[in-house]
This record gives structure tokens, C-alpha cells and sequence, in this order.
């Protein structure tokens, strides 16, 4: 164990100074007063967690008194210090983990790290997968990541430059060899920006806007995941060669990056047809920027001069066609690019873009203005221009020089387009059945109806605007119905949304299955859909049918478990379904960041798929919580995309360990048979229990969530109880008062009632052994029992009326049967001695996390009496904790 400890140790070193950092910051800005304060609840919390066993009762007892004699005024600057310290710990952990990966990369002798590009190349040419069936997945293998916004991860764009800011001053500190002078230079630059960030407000005076939603996501794409993606085939093709020995060949970036912000209009109001088009354009403003700077960049390489360099003469030729169109271009720009004809098609490449930024922002202004001839409408026409500079730069001998740099910003056109992601539009199925509806004549369209149709009319002018890429996926929730999705199919035909040389559709309808009825009646629907003569030509033309499945309301609705084999279950239905009717297939995995919504490992969820349900394609939802964990550094990115790559790579090529079909047919029947002991359980709780309501609503902040200014979006799709809350607000809240109760829950008693039965225990701990969908479910559980308390927990169960007593002892009753269940099934003796690196991180957070906890039972019980001024302590709670607990919603 010495040596996972070593470590470690640069981890621990960058939190003691960050730390150290943050007390001085708050000695100089709150005055030493605050400072003890806040290191007497630090120093209770670490006993509480920490101490000689016999006295941690009496530490979480003072610490509860300490925090409940807090006055209002001093309860803000507590939490804020602690919150700060959060954001501060992740990024010490962010930068850990890159400097773990560049530890494995720099290293000859090591093995390559576990998940990456390299070590999933590797293993498979060990298992005997040739060459050129490795070349001919990568060539047609598509992954789609589509970005969705959380109501804690509308970060401010200013505080995440600035923790930017703060992981750059750390990685110089490793990479550099600094001087004296130097290095207290550092330190006082992250003094600085620890300064700045204390005198920022964090949140928002006001509930933030979809326009604010949208940037946020947009900084992701910007500032990190785009050039990443130009990189892409680049580190394909090192891997490839390292592993096999030969070159790969040409392979385009595989990865597509498309978002719901601005489009996602289930049950929020704010994304109006107006929203919608500018969603659109900010995009497209924003990518030809990028494009522009992108360009302005290459040309000052590419200064190649015609006396060294001979020029092709389909070059000359498309120079001569650029001076006829653009001749003011040729007046201002000619002289000066005289005898550099690299350098002088860029400059007519760079007003082509500017007249298509001129247009999309006098559109954004509400400015009357034709698209100017010359202006780039679609990617493809500014693919060629590039295509033809890569072609004469190979003529002219110049592959050495700017050629790669131009291939980079090939790959980004290719992954983003003009745009800087391409959006999507979601919306209730019964808003397209009203819709449809009132196009025969029928009753007048409900509002979301008629929003629908308003937003068709938009998304028709962005598609004559700019292409089909701005834009081409509907997707329907809670659809059930083949009829809900032709309802859609025929509001798109009537929109103009049509192809008429293809005879399809310029929209994807994606059905969006997410309750357990909807998932098993899945494959009807298809069925229905692939008979219907009109649609299956527009499928044939399309080329696919995409199916999205939900992790979400299932869980919600009949616990992890039965959830967990209903979504397995569909998967495998709805692929032999398309397979059998010979139409291809595209799942689209709507997973969040929560284990009770599909969250966990991106390679091992991928892996843990059934058979032929990648098949070289893959799409799920990006949840906004997981952009900063996963997406905030170039280094994470490019780590996030490996696991990614590789996941669907091993998967496509069926070179994951599998157990045997009839072994695997076993292990489902199992599943099934605990998943359905799982699911009584849980209903019997959640759904069948007339005091699990009010149990909910009084021991956790969830009535608060609703309130108070943390999402666009909101906690319900309409007026009513439990079955109208969204699941993320449904996660969120148990994740607040620590239980983290759908994660868990049922899965306690489907176990010991199993392992039972005779040889039921063995066969469970072989299940685990040889079948990855068992062991990532398993696995998930121990994470959520390791990041819960239930001593926290049930401080936030006393809120609740003394009715419901027994229905918490039940609750603590079955988090007790779950962990002793899962432990002997991994053979664990701590949850996590498996995992030592996600233990002792959880052990590192948990003593800052246990404050902010106490602290909201006492700012809800206040709020709860009427006492006055807790929205703004009790929203900092609401984001402190949800930054150290992390998969939150």
C-alpha cells in the first residue's frame, strides 16, 4: 500500500497549500474571529469523522451546538469558506489526475494507463483482433455526446475562468522548473485568484436564465473540448501504431458534441420559439469566431511564399474564382498577400466567415439583413476550401509545414461544424399529439402544442439559414405510442422540415422511452413504425431510426434495480427488433450523473451494454454537474474522451470479457428475479406508503430546491405530487440530506432474499465475477453506500412529524441490510477496499461536506418557523454540498 500512498502525496501537498492559501484569505478579508470559527467546526467535523471512537458522538453533539448558535450574519461567511475549499479541493484532485496520466505516460517501463487509448489498443491485438478490423471500426464509429444543464452547474463564466486561472498556476508548479523568483510569483498569483474568488458572489441574485445556461456549456465547448477534438485522430493514430507496430491510415474525429441547453423544452416554459432561434444563433456566432481566431492563427503560418513554394494550379485557379466574387477582398488584401497564395486564400476564407458572423448577429439585433453573398452557409463549403489548401500544401512539399495544423482545424469543422454544437429540441409527446391534431382541423393546439409548431417554423428558417446540422433532432419524452411519434413526423412534414429529392424528413423523430411500461413496450412500437409505409421511406432515406432510453423516471418510478433490468432488458429487444426489420439502430443513452440515473464510470457503463447495442455508435447525455469533473482541463477531456473511445472501441469489436450466452441468459433471469424483489420493496415504500410524502418533503430540502434561483427549469413538469417531480430534484434532494436513498434502496433485501435460496449466495458472487452489467450495478451501490451518512441523515429525518419514525427506522433498516449484503458479495470489508482511491477521496471530503449538512438542518428548521434571510445561506448549502458530494442529479 506504500506505494498508491506516495502517491498521493503531491495530492495531499496541493490541498495543504490551497488550503493554508484560503485561511490567510480569510484571516485579511473576514478577520482572524471568522477564521477560528471556522477552524473550531473544521477540527469538530475531522473528530466527528476521525477521533477516538468513544468521543465522536460528543464531537457531532458540540458541533451541532456550535452550528446552531450561529448567528444569521456569520452562517454566510462559514459556508462560503467552506464552499470555497470545495471548489479549491476539486481542482487539487482535477490536477491530480492529470498528473497521475502524464505519471503513466512519461514512464517506458510502465504499463500504460488503465482505460486509456493505448492500453485498450493493446489488449486488443492480445486477444487477437487484427489490424485491419481495428482500422475499419474507427473509420465508422460515431459518438455522440449530448450536453445537458444541472441546476447547481450554471457556474458563473467568470468563476470558472478563474478556477481555470488557479489549475494552470498549479500545473506550472509541477511542470516548471521555477525559480525563487518565480515561484513566490506563483504563490502570490494563486493568493490572487483565491482573493478574487472569495470577493466574487458566487451566485446569482437572480433564477439564472437559458441564456446563462447556455454559456455555460458553450465555455466547455470553447475553451477545452474543441481543441481536443482536433486532436483526436492524432492520438488514434499514436495508439494504433504503438500497439500494432504499422500505421493506422486516415481516420476522421469520431466525436460529435451536440446540447439541449436553449432546446429542451419538457416542462420549461423559458425555452419559447424565440429562445430557441437565438440558442441557435449564439451558437453559430460563437462557432465562426472560434474559426475566425482559428484561422487568423493558421494564416500567420502559412506564409509560404510562391518564390519557394509553387502553388497548384487548382489553388491559382480557385484564387482567381475568389477575386471575381470577392473583389473588394482582392482591392484591400492583394497587394499585401502578393506572391503568398496560402496566406491570400485564407484572407478570402476569413471574409467569408465575417460575412456570415455580420448576418447571424444582425439577426441576434433584430436587424433586417440578407445573407451576403460569399458567406459560408454550411461546413461543407468551408470543408472544401480547406480540403483544397491541404491538397496543394502536400503538392508543394509543405506536409512539414502547417499541414497538420490545418488537418487539426479540419477535424474541428468535421466535429462542430460552424456552430459550435449543434442543438436539439425535446418536447413532450403529448404536445406534438395536440399539434398534429389541430392540423386536421381538429381542437385548437394546447400551448405546448402550439410552442412546437412555432419552434418547427424557427428551426425551418435556421435549416435554409445554415443547413440541416443547426439542427435535426426532435425528441419526444414520455413517448409510449407509435401515434406519438408520427404525431410528431407529420408536424415536421407540415413545417417544410422535408426532403422532397429524398422523400424523408430533414429531422430526426427520436422517441424517448422512460417509464417501465414505455421500455418494455418499446419494440411494438418500433414494429409498428418500421410498417408504416411513409415513415419506413423516411427511415430508409435517414438511415437510421434513433431511440432514446431513460435512466431517470424509471428509477423514480420502480427503484434502481427493476430499473437497472428493464433498461437492459429494452436495450436488447430494441436491437433484435431493428435488426430483424434490417433497420440500423441508434441508442441514445439518457444517463445522468447520479447512479440512480445511469451515472458511473463512462467505460465501464459502456462495457457493461448488452451484446450488438453499440455496434460502432454511441450517444448519451453529457448532465451539466459532470462538465466540470470531466470536461474543465484539456488533460481531463482528452482522459474523458479515451475511456469513452476505448469503451465503445472493445465493445464494437466484442473483445470485453463476456460470460457465455447461456451463461449470460442465467445471470438476466437472476437479475429479473431480483429486480422484482427490489421493486416491491421500493414501491412498497415510495409509492404505497401514505407517509412516505411527507416524510420526503419534511427530511429533505426538496420544497426549498423549488424555490429558490438554482436552474432555468422547473423542479416539476406541472402542478402535483411526488409523480410530477422531475428525477433530478427527486436525486438531488436525498443527495442533499446524505441518505442518497434511490441509489440503494431495495437492493438490501433483493440480495439476502436471493442468496437464500440454495447456492444463491455463490451464484451471485460468479455473477459478479463474469458479468459486467452485475458488477458496474454492484459496483454504483458501494459508491452511494460509501458517500452516504445516516447519521446525518436522520438529524434531517427529526425535521420530519414523529408519524414517520418507523418509516425511517425501516429506511435505516434496509441501508443497514444493503451494506451488509454488498460487502459479502465483493468480499469487502470497508465499502471501497477495492477502489482505495475514490475511498480515500470520499474520506478527504467528507469531514468539509459534514458541516454544510448540519448547518442546512438548522437553516431549514429556521426558514421552516418563518424566520427570515436563510434563501441565500441555505443556497449556499444547497451548492457547498452538492460540490463535495458530486454525482448529485
Amino acid at each position: 500500500m506504500a506505494r498508491p500512498r506516495a502517491l498521493e502525496q503531491p495530492l495531499r501537498r496541493d490541498v495543504r497549500l490551497l488550503g493554508r492559501l484560503l485561511g490567510e484569505v480569510l484571516v485579511e478579508q473576514e478577520g482572524k474571529a471568522l477564521y477560528d470559527l471556522e477552524e473550531e467546526v473544521r477540527r469538530l467535523a475531522i473528530q466527528r469523522r476521525r477521533g477516538p471512537v468513544a468521543g465522536r458522538r460528543a464531537a457531532a453533539a458540540e458541533l451541532g451546538e456550535v452550528l446552531q448558535r450561529l448567528p444569521m450574519e456569520r452562517a454566510e461567511p462559514v459556508l462560503r469558506a467552506f464552499s470555497v475549499y470545495f471548489q479549491l479541493v476539486n481542482i487539487a484532485e482535477q490536477h491530480h489526475r492529470i498528473r497521475r496520466a502524464r505519471t503513466h505516460a512519461a514512464s517506458a517501463s510502465a504499463r500504460p494507463q488503465r482505460g486509456s487509448l493505448e492500453a485498450t489498443l493493446l489488449s486488443l491485438k492480445a486477444s487477437g483482433v487484427p489490424p485491419q478490423r481495428v482500422r475499419e471500426a474507427l473509420r465508422h464509429m460515431r459518438v455522440t455526446l449530448t450536453l445537458t444543464a444541472h441546476p447547481t452547474q450554471a457556474v458563473r463564466r467568470t468563476l470558472l475562468e478563474k478556477l481555470y486561472r488557479i489549475s494552470s498556476l498549479l500545473e506550472d508548479r509541477d511542470r516548471c522548473q521555477l525559480t525563487p523568483r518565480e515561484s513566490a510569483d506563483n504563490l502570490e498569483s494563486l493568493r490572487e485568484e483565491i482573493t478574487t474568488l472569495w470577493q466574487t458572489d458566487e451566485l446569482r441574485r437572480e433564477r439564472p436564465t437559458v441564456g446563462d445556461e447556455v454559456k455555460n456549456v458553450l465555455w466547455y465547448v470553447e475553451e477545452v473540448l474543441a481543441e481536443q477534438l482536433s486532436l483526436t485522430p492524432e492520438l488514434l493514430e499514436w495508439a494504433f501504431e504503438h500497439a500494432y507496430g504499422e500505421p493506422l491510415g486516415p481516420v476522421g474525429t469520431p466525436v460529435r458534441v451536440h446540447s439541449w441547453v436553449g432546446g429542451d423544452m419538457d416542462g420549461n416554459p423559458l425555452v419559447t420559439p424565440e429562445v430557441f432561434a437565438d440558442t441557435l444563433r449564439a451558437h453559430r456566432a460563437r462557432g465562426l469566431r472560434r474559426l475566425l481566431r482559428d484561422l487568423e492563427e493558421l494564416g500567420g503560418r502559412l506564409s509560404q511564399s510562391e518564390r519557394h513554394a509553387r502553388p497548384s494550379p487548382e489553388l491559382e485557379e480557385s484564387l482567381a474564382r475568389d477575386a471575381a466574387e470577392l473583389p473588394e477582398v482582392e482591392r484591400r488584401q492583394g497587394p499585401r498577400t502578393t506572391g503568398e497564395p496560402w496566406r491570400r486564400k485564407m484572407r478570402f476564407m476569413e471574409e467569408r466567415l465575417q460575412r456570415a458572423l455580420r448576418y447571424v448577429t444582425a439577426q441576434r439585433a433584430g436587424e433586417p439583413l440578407e445573407m451576403p453573398a460569399g458567406a459560408y452557409r454550411t461546413p461543407e463549403a468551408l470543408l472544401g476550401d480547406m480540403d483544397l489548401l491541404a491538397r496543394s500544401l502536400e503538392e508543394a512539399k509543405g506536409a512539414h509545414a502547417g499541414l497538420r495544423r490545418l488537418r487539426r482545424m479540419r477535424e474541428q469543422v468535421c466535429a462542430l461544424g460552424l456552430s459550435l454544437v449543434e442543438l436539439e429540441a425535446r418536447v413532450p409527446a403529448e404536445d406534438a399529439v395536440s399539434a398534429a391534431a389541430s392540423l386536421d382541423g381538429g381542437p385548437p393546439p394546447s400551448e405546448g402544442g402550439a410552442r412546437l409548431l412555432a419552434v418547427l417554423a424557427r428551426l425551418k428558417e435556421a435549416q435554409a439559414e445554415s443547413g440541416e446540422p443547426a439542427c435535426r433532432t426532435l425528441i419526444l419524452s414520455m413517448a409510449s405510442t407509435s401515434e406519438d411519434v408520427l404525431a410528431a413526423f407529420r408536424c415536421v412534414k407540415h413545417a417544410g422540415l422535408w426532403d422532397a429529392t429524398r422523400g424523408c424528413a430533414t429531422v430526426d423523430v427520436v422517441p424517448l422511452f422512460e417509464q417501465l411500461g414505455a421500455l418494455d413496450a418499446g419494440p411494438d412500437v418500433l414494429r409498428e413504425l418500421f410498417a408504416h409505409p411513409e415513415y419506413r421511406r423516411h427511415l430508409d432515406a435517414r438511415g437510421v431510426q434513433e431511440v432514446m432510453v431513460g435512466y431517470s423516471d424509471s428509477g423514480k418510478e420502480v427503484g434502481l434495480l427493476a430499473a437497472s433490468a428493464a433498461l437492459q432488458r429494452a436495450q436488447v429487444t430494441l436491437t433484435e427488433t431493428a435488426r430483424e426489420a434490417g433497420v440500423p439502430l441508434r441508442l441514445f443513452h439518457g444517463r445522468g450523473e447520479s447512479v440512480a440515473r445511469g451515472g458511473g464510470p463512462a467505460q465501464e457503463a459502456i462495457l457493461a451494454l448488452p451484446p450488438g447495442a453499440v455496434a460502432g455508435g454511441y450517444k448519451a447525455t453529457e448532465q451539466g454537474e459532470a462538465l466540470d469533473h470531466k470536461y474543465a482541463r484539456p488533460e481531463l477531456a482528452r482522459r474523458t474522451l479515451e475511456l469513452i473511445l476505448g469503451g465503445v472501441l472493445l465493445h464494437t469489436l466484442d473483445a470485453q470479457p463476456r460470460p457465455p450466452p447461456e451463461d449470460e441468459s442465467t445471470f438476466r433471469a437472476v437479475f429479473d428475479t431480483l429486480a422484482e424483489t427490489g421493486r416491491r420493496e421500493y414501491r412498497a415504500l415510495v409509492w404505497e406508503d401514505p407517509r412516505f410524502l411527507e416524510l420526503f418533503t419534511a427530511a429533505t430540502p426538496v420544497e426549498e430546491i423549488a424555490s429558490l434561483p438554482i436552474g432555468s427549469r422547473p423542479s416539476k413538469r406541472k402542478a402535483g405530487g411526488l409523480e410530477t417531480l422531475r428525477a433530478i430534484p427527486w436525486v438531488f434532494a436525498w443527495t442533499q440530506n446524505r441518505a442518497i436513498l434511490p441509489g440503494w434502496y431495495g437492493v438490501g433485501s433483493a440480495l439476502e432474499a436471493y442468496s437464500l435460496e440454495p447456492g444463491g449466495a455463490e451464484r451471485l458472487k460468479r455473477m459478479y465475477r463474469e458479468w459486467p452489467f452485475f458488477r458496474s450495478v454492484i459496483d454504483n451501490v458501494t459508491m452511494v453506500l460509501a458517500k452516504s451518512d445516516m447519521a446525518i441523515a436522520s438529524r434531517y429525518a427529526k425535521l420530519a412529524p414523529r408519524s414517520t419514525r418507523p418509516l425511517w427506522r425501516r429506511i435505516q433498516q434496509e441501508h443497514r441490510r444493503t451494506r451488509k449484503q454488498v460487502k459479502a458479495l465483493t468480499g469487502e470489508l470497508k465499502l471501497l477496499d477495492h477502489n482505495p482511491r475514490l475511498q480515500r477521496s470520499i474520506a478527504l471530503r467528507n469531514p468539509y461536506v459534514d458541516p454544510m449538512s448540519f448547518l442546512q438542518v438548522e437553516l431549514l428548521m429556521r426558514k421552516r418557523e418563518g424566520q427570515t434571510e436563510c434563501d441565500r445561506p441555505l443556497l449556499l448549502t444547497l451548492n457547498g454540498i452538492a460540490a463535495g458530494m458530486r454525482n448529485t442529479g
